[in-house]
């Protein structure tokens, strides 16, 4: 199982105890792979800063 899988489950659970019925598994799926694309993007940026600080 995937760190994508897991954190997926977790936010359909997260959205289903706010009432949030209208997003399915796909979209959940889908929105925690763009934010892991977008935490990866930011890390990238935060270490070539790092290396030009040093």
């Amino acid at each position: 199982m995937s760190i994508q899988v897991i954190v997926a489950a977790m936010l359909e659970r997260e959205l289903a105890a706010r009432g949030v019925q209208s997003l399915g598994h796909s979209d959940c799926m889908e929105i925690v792979e763009n934010l892991l694309g977008r935490l990866k993007e930011l890390d990238q940026e935060l270490g070539a800063r790092n290396i030009e600080q040093s």
